[in-house]
């Protein structure tokens, strides 16, 4: 690790999962993390309905990124056959970080907002946000 760490003292390098780093950064990745955490248990086209602009494909494969990485749960029920995802312990947990670090950042500079952290992405004011309701 100490290798790759542009700090001398390696002691001060923190190691991290570059695969979950780029997946909070991905387009739609916070908006499943809240609407998830909001409304609980949903189904494909239910949370997809949730969100304007995004495609099927997209939800798809947002939702299989966020599975493997143990944010999202898919849960598969029978009768009749159902599929659910869910928020995992893990998933909010990394929704409340994202969250605290923009309360932090605002904090730091309250005075030059110039863009929204929306439901589906990082947004300017004068864009609107991709949320339904």
């Amino acid at each position: 690790m100490s290798s790759n760490c542009c700090i001398r003292d390696a002691d001060l390098c923190l190691a991290y999962s570059s695969r979950l780093f780029e997946l909070i950064t991905k387009k739609y990745t916070y908006a499943i993390l809240v609407i998830l955490d909001k409304y609980g248990k949903l189904r494909f086209n239910e949370l997809q309905r949730k969100m304007s602009g995004i495609t099927q494909k997209a939800l798809s494969m947002r939702l299989k990124e966020l599975e493997a990485l143990k944010l999202v749960k898919r849960e598969v029920e029978q009768e009749p056959l159902r599929v659910y995802y869910s928020l995992t312990t893990e998933g909010r947990a990394v929704k409340n970080a994202i969250q605290i670090l923009i309360s932090v950042i605002n904090l730091i500079d309250s005075e030059h907002k110039d863009a929204f952290l929306c439901y589906c992405t990082v947004q300017t004011r004068h864009e609107s946000c991709a949320l339904t309701m």
